[in-house]
């Protein structure tokens, strides 16, 4: 491996693209100073991963980027390239060629790639552990690291040391072991505390879970009893349905014969009303139809005067019509003889110019004739003139011809023996070339079947990490929701507590009071609190105790009456209002005893208002004053039901909210929100607050498996970097290889084409040969043939020109007859052209009288008809006139007829109407019993209805399902039972149903976390052996290489200084991991010292020394050396320059300096010069060459 190519661009004083070439053995690059010559060593030092600015002599990252110049201006970026020889593989990369990119931007950002391929530092850093290059190798030394090597403290120069000795490696994969060892530890401690805290939960929950399992008993075994109860009840109420059912089909059924014979009556009275209606309808209408016919009369009367002017107009225009026609015809007449002697003179002269058409077209037939066959013959004339030019000109093509054809056919000769000889050496060739061919086809085979195996395991690996990324982006989405859940419920707590403490919802009178109270401590001493903040209501029942209570919700308990005096005062003086009090010494109560209450009044109640609620026992007094002689029930139905059960005794309160008062009263409709809020405010904060706690655990859980699913998703995003580099090396090779193959494709096709193209030409170039020889005799043969041609045309052409002349006079004697003729036929075309548009106004003017002879007559029928038609209208009017008169008479007579028959009409009406009114009474009585029937259905209905409804709210179960749950026994019994088993639910107390699935989960969790826990600490070990076993290594190498450099450094010291000792010492040889290196030396004269009282050019020569046996014992592929042999004088330059020398047989030296010894030796040199002020130039030199 060596280095091939720098590339840079932008970087520091070279603002143009530049490229150094290297070649093996020693390059120098040198220079003035300020050229920019050390500009080159930290452009590597750049893309090996130098991250310290002040190391490439910088302050700032904008001073390695070019800056600009009076002329230029500055760029973005720097890019700079590093292209190595990779053909023994040293670096584990498949490429033959490795080029490493870093590019900086003035934003700070940097970007690296291998191979074009982006990727980031610390893969450059892993590529050349080991090898002796990096930023803290020892293969660029500058001066200023010489004098880094011999002044820093023993422990700083080790480092130098363990690159030599190759541990970097291991130092490297130490600490990575290390930095996962920190993690799995502190993942430890956090499992540990989970673990704990999971444990603290485990056995209350166990306890809660067993509490809930015998409360699921309790209620499963009183749900049965509950439905053999409530199904007892239905059946009852069912027999009792039937029965009130059947009274009532019997008197529907005596209604539904009363209401036929009502109906029957009704629909009777109906038509004879309908009968006199249309009666009354009928003398309407006659009445109209009399006047509408005298009317008819008149109108007749006056159309029959109008038609009789009428026909007297028509008849006069009749008259005038007749008279035009007479006239027109006499006019037709004379036209149709003018027209008749036209056509005659016409057809006369068409005879005449037909003769005339005639002669001219045989005088010109003749004409054309004689005048054809006199430009025939002058064609023949020149045509045979062009043959003998012809006939001369293929004599001379021929000759031509021929010429060529004798010096073709030797060429073609001489073309056949050389395309034989290119045609073996193409057939050889081609063996070579298909050799290759198969041998890149078995190589592509091998390489894609391992990227078939790497593309498969990359998806499956993408796989892994899509669904990895898809489940971290969904527990980001639940975490935000969490946390808009966690402050909206926080938002919520905030306003409900404001709200308490500001007594929201109170009357002023209470909230200006209760403020009072305190900021008084006194004052707070006395209050208990206002009933609705001392009392607990279940949100099923609180609208009931709301209504319930009313403004009572609002009353303050207090500790006595005196201090009632107290707070009354203070109401007073601060003119707050009014407010009701309620001391605990001075209430009584007179509450409901459910011992007295029937067990009808048990059934349709849910209980005693008093016994609903929960307080406070100091309490118990007040509220069985407020609440003691209230009932709690489901609907309106069963509290109306329970009244008069009671006999109107108690306040009863349904769930809805409405109220039956003692007495009777009921009070309904919709409620506000206000009384609502204040009695539930306390539990909804309550309720708040367990949700918030909920949100907080389930946000902690969700984030710690974020974080174990973006440690899962760096290390697949790890393994799918390094299959996809894997993939584009593979893929990289079988391209080239293809490249290769298709080149080598192309070039045996292009072969073989080329030898059946030889084989063709050969072939063609026999034919040639054969035809050349064939053309030669046969050109001689035609050039014979013409000359005799040339004689028999010449003769011809003097026998044309004789006849020529005889005819030109016949000719001119034919062209003045034509002329003549031609003029008689125009002078008869002029008479006929006059006498067509003679004819043609003649027809025009007899047309018109035709088409006035034609509208008169029309119009004369159109008017004798018309004439008819009112003769006819006039009758028609006269018979209807007669017929009106009779229709007159008809009509009065109908009149009187029907005034008749109403009368009888309505005395029959009135008879039928006395009849209806006894059926009507004796229905309504039937209609009453039925409606009282009809109530008591209602009330058995509403009451199973209740029973259903109780049925389906407690245990949501219709009558259809129920028989799964009956069982045997006593009513009485079983009701009591149902007493037993509440009592013994309510011991149980406060029951957290979701506590058996709570403990299971947390059970579950905890196997799972302590499962994960015991893998962390096997993990743990295994990287505590990883860490011992690689100390191990690094002791063991940096031992045995320290040893060898020792032993070489002391070679390498005499070699440079001409004699003289030097040693390496340990500072803790029992400490191998961390012992720092000591340098004493002994120059030749002078006693064993230590380095730092050396000279400058001592100490220079002491630090190469060591280079050089580091390099001797561990060889680099490349070093950089910067001016470290600026300090040298000339003797130790030589020694220097000839050590250089005899190392780079091995290792490729690229040199920056200005000592004339060290340019001795360089098999290239570069020149660094500035033509362009700040702008940084290159001149090469091959030195063998020179």
């Amino acid at each position: 491996m060596y280095l091939k190519k720098l590339e840079m661009k932008g970087f520091k004083s070279f603002a143009d693209k530049v490229v150094l070439n290297f070649e093996r053995g020693i390059t120098t690059i040198v220079g003035p100073n300020g050229s920019g010559k050390s500009n080159i060593s930290d452009a590597v030092r750049l893309v090996l991963g130098e991250q310290s600015i002040k190391s490439l002599r910088g302050s700032k990252l904008e001073d390695i980027i070019f800056a600009g110049t009076e002329k230029r201006k500055p760029l973005g970026f720097a890019e700079v390239s590093l292209v190595f020889d990779n053909c023994d593989h040293m670096l584990p990369l498949d490429y033959s060629e490795v080029a490493i990119t870093r590019r900086i931007f003035r934003s700070g950002e940097s970007e690296f790639y291998i191979n074009k391929t982006s990727c980031r530092l610390k893969d450059i850093y892993e590529l050349f552990l080991d090898i002796g290059i990096g930023k803290d190798g020892y293969s660029i030394i500058s001066q200023g690291k010489i004098d880094e090597i011999l002044s820093t403290k023993p422990e700083e120069r080790r480092r130098i040391f363990e690159e030599a000795a190759g541990i970097s490696k291991y130092k490297y994969k130490k600490e990575e072991a290390l930095k996962k060892l920190d993690a799995t530890n502190e993942n430890i401690k956090r499992l540990s505390d989970i673990i704990y805290e999971l444990e603290k939960q485990l056995n209350p929950l166990f306890v809660e879970r067993n509490k809930a399992q015998k409360y699921l008993e309790l209620i499963k075994e009183k749900k049965k009893v509950d439905i053999t109860i409530y199904s007892n009840k239905i059946n009852e109420s069912e027999k009792r349905l039937e029965k009130l059912t059947e009274e009532y089909e019997t008197i529907k059924n005596v209604l539904s014969q009363d209401e036929i014979l009502i109906t029957s009556q009704r629909n009777n009275i109906n038509e004879y009303e309908i009968y006199i209606k249309n009666l009354k309808s009928n003398i309407e209408t006659t009445k109209e139809d009399y006047f509408k016919r005298t009317n008819e009369l008149e109108i007749l009367n006056g159309k029959i005067d109008l038609i009789d002017e009428k026909i007297k107009n028509k008849s006069e225009n009749l008259k005038r019509i007749l008279e035009s026609i007479d006239e027109n015809e006499n006019k037709s007449n004379i036209l149709s003889d003018e027209l008749i002697k036209i056509k005659k003179n016409i057809y006369d002269l068409n005879m005449e110019k037909n003769e005339l058409n005639e002669k001219i077209k045989n005088v010109s037939d003749k004409y054309d004739l004689l005048k054809y066959e006199e430009k025939e013959k002058e064609t023949e004339i020149e045509l045979a003139q062009g043959d003998i030019l012809n006939i001369l000109n293929s004599i001379a093509d021929k000759r031509s011809k021929l010429s060529a054809c004798n010096s073709m056919k030797d060429n073609a000769l001489e073309k056949l023996n050389s395309i034989n000889k290119l045609k073996e050496q193409f057939e050889v060739k081609i063996v070579e070339k298909e050799n290759d061919f198969n041998h890149i086809t078995k190589e592509i085979k091998n390489l894609n079947k391992k990227l078939s195996e790497c593309i498969n395991n990359k998806e499956s690996v993408e796989k892994e990490y899509s669904d990895l990324n898809t489940k971290i982006v969904k527990l980001k989405d639940l975490i935000i929701q969490y946390n808009l859940e966690y402050s909206n419920i926080k938002s919520k707590i905030s306003i409900l507590t404001e709200m308490e403490n500001n007594y929201e919802g109170y009357n002023n009178s209470v909230k200006n009071l209760m403020k009072y109270i305190n900021k008084d401590n006194k004052l707070k001493a006395i209050v208990i609190g206002i009933v609705g903040n001392l009392i607990y209501v279940d949100k099923v029942y609180s609208t009931a105790i709301e209504v319930a209570l009313g403004s009572a919700i609002q009353d303050i308990v207090i500790k006595s009456a005196d201090d009632a005096k107290i707070l009354i005062d203070i109401l007073k003086r601060n003119n707050y209002g009014r407010a009701t009090f309620l001391p605990l010494n001075n209430i009584r109560h007179k509450a409901i005893n459910i011992k007295d209450l029937s067990n009808e009044a048990k059934e349709n109640m849910i209980g005693i208002a008093s016994d609903i609620v929960q307080y406070d026992n100091i309490l118990e007094n007040i509220i069985k004053f407020l609440l003691g002689r209230v009932i709690v029930v489901k609907k309106l139905d069963s509290a109306i039901l329970l009244t008069r059960i009671t006999g109107s005794q108690y306040k009863i309160v349904t769930l809805d909210g409405d109220v039956i008062n003692p007495g009777g009263s009921i009070t309904g409709g919709s409620l506000r929100a206000e009384a609502q809020s204040i009695l539930k405010r306390k539990d909804e904060i309550n309720g708040l607050q367990v949700k918030l706690s909920n949100y907080e655990n389930e946000t902690n859980i969700i984030k710690n498996k974020m974080i174990e699913f973006t440690r899962n998703k760096q290390v697949k995003e790890e393994k799918l970097k390094e299959i996809k580099s894997e993939v584009d090396n593979i893929s990289y090779k079988i391209n080239e290889l293809k490249e290769q193959q298709s080149i080598l494709d192309f070039e045996i096709k292009k072969m073989k084409l080329q030898i059946e193209e030889n084989k063709n030409e050969i072939e063609e170039i026999i034919k040639k040969i054969e035809i050349y020889k064939t053309d030669i005799n046969r050109y001689n043969e035609e050039i014979s043939q013409m000359d005799k041609q040339k004689s028999e045309i010449n003769q011809k052409i003097e026998n044309y020109k004789a006849n020529h002349s005889n005819k030109s006079e016949i000719l001119k004697d034919i062209e003045e007859n034509l002329t003549t003729l031609k003029i008689e036929s125009a002078t008869n075309e002029q008479k006929l052209q006059n006498e067509l548009h003679k004819l043609k106004e003649k027809e025009k003017e007899l047309e018109t009288i035709k088409n006035n002879l034609y509208e008169n007559r029309k119009r004369q029928e159109q008017l004798n008809e018309l004439i008819k038609q009112l003769e006819l209208s006039r009758n028609e009017h006269l018979n209807e006139k007669n017929n009106i008169k009779e229709v007159l008479k008809t009509i009065n007579v109908q009149i009187i007829n029907y005034e008749s028959e109403l009368n009888n009409k309505n005395h029959e009406l009135e008879r039928k109407r006395s009849v209806l009114s006894a059926f009507e009474n004796k229905y309504s009585l039937n209609l009453e019993k039925k409606h009282s029937l009809d109530i008591n259905i209602q009330k058995e209905h509403i009451e199973l209805e209740n029973i259903k409804n109780r049925l389906w709210d407690e245990y949501e179960l219709t009558l259809d399902k129920v028989s799964d749950y009956l069982i045997k026994g006593n009513i009485e019994q079983l009701k009591q039972r149902v007493f037993s088993l509440t009592n013994e639910i309510k011991e149980l107390g406060i029951i957290n149903i979701n506590a058996i699935n709570e403990y299971k989960n947390i059970k579950e969790r905890y196997d799972f976390l302590k499962k994960q826990f015991d893998d962390l600490n096997n993990a743990k070990e295994t990287l505590k052996i990883m860490i011992e076993e690689t100390n191990k290594i690094i002791k063991s190498q940096f031992k045995n290489n320290f040893e060898l450099i020792q032993i070489q450094f002391k070679k390498t010291f005499k070699k440079l200084f001409g004699g003289g000792n030097a040693e390496l010492i340990m500072t803790e040889p029992d400490n191998l991991l961390e012992t720092g290196v000591e340098i004493n030396v002994q120059p030749p004269g002078k006693k064993l010292q230590n380095i730092n009282l050396l000279s400058g050019g001592e100490k220079a020569l002491v630090a190469i020394s060591l280079l050089f046996a580091m390099l001797l014992i561990r060889p680099a592929p490349f070093c950089i050396l910067d001016e470290i042999d600026a300090a040298l004088d000339d003797a130790n330059v030589n020694r220097f320059a000839s050590f250089l020398k005899e190392l780079s047989r091995d290792i490729q030296f690229i040199v920056v300096t200005h000592r004339k010894g060290t340019m001795s030796v360089a098999d290239v040199m570069y020149g660094v010069t500035m033509q362009e002020k700040g702008i940084s130039k290159l001149l090469s030199l091959k030195l063998e060459s020179a």
